[in-house]
């Protein structure tokens, strides 16, 4: 994994090959395909593992960080985005190479679900909510996760002129707004429970069988 690891995230998807990486690993392809059925495979493994671990630690400093709401947002933020964007590498297989693979867009895409049903567990533990309040948490925590890894993948194709501790400041405030005013966002939504057209078929994404989009 570290030799799909290194040529995705410095080379990008479209130059990714079985012999690359056999090359970089020093195997040969029989090694290879003991270990993945395909490229595709390996980009899913390479995903997997910096999702698992970036939420792993936010969880952890989350869990550790005081019993207040705000300490709790930049806790999970600074974890998260600290450990992806440390290794440029690991930033561009996360954020990036995506839009180029379509088994990797229906990770990223997974991950963002799973970072989204975080924070409506969050939100639930730590504030006061109305007992209405379910589907406006779930549509705000979707815009929450999407509206960051936007913002992330901007400024790691330098999109944004700020340094990371802005960028993770701008994350925490936009996060803790929002997450303060959902009783207000709540009351101020009317037919909010509704379910939006085309959602219900595909709850788990995109399918990893269509084309990448351009």
């Amino acid at each position: 994994m570290d030799a799909g690891l290194d040529i995705i995230g410095t080379q990008g998807w479209s130059a990714t090959t079985v012999r690359g990486v056999c090359e970089q690993a020093r195997v040969g392809p029989r090694f290879f395909y003991e270990s993945f059925d395909d490229l595709d495979a390996l980009a899913a493994a390479v995903h997997d593992e910096i999702r698992d671990t970036a939420l792993e630690r936010a969880l952890e400093a989350v869990a550790a960080a005081p019993d207040d709401v705000g300490a709790k947002i930049r806790a999970g933020i600074e974890t998260i985005i600290t450990d992806v964007t440390d290794d440029p590498r690991r930033a561009r297989v996360a954020f990036a190479e995506a839009h180029g693979s379509v088994t990797l867009m229906h990770r990223r895409f997974t991950a963002m679900r799973t970072i989204a049903g975080v924070i409506v567990d969050q939100a639930h533990e730590l504030l006061d909510l109305p007992s209405d309040s379910e589907h406006v948490v779930q549509a705000v925590a979707q815009l929450l996760t999407g509206g960051v890894t936007e913002l992330v993948l901007v400024w790691i194709n330098d999109g944004v002129a700020i340094d990371r501790t802005a960028l993770i400041d701008i994350s925490v405030e936009f996060t803790r707004t929002m997450l303060e005013n959902l009783t207000d966002i709540t009351e101020k939504v009317s037919g909010g429970a509704g379910e939006a057209p085309g959602t219900a078929d595909s709850p788990d994404g995109p399918s990893e069988t269509g084309n990448a989009p351009h």
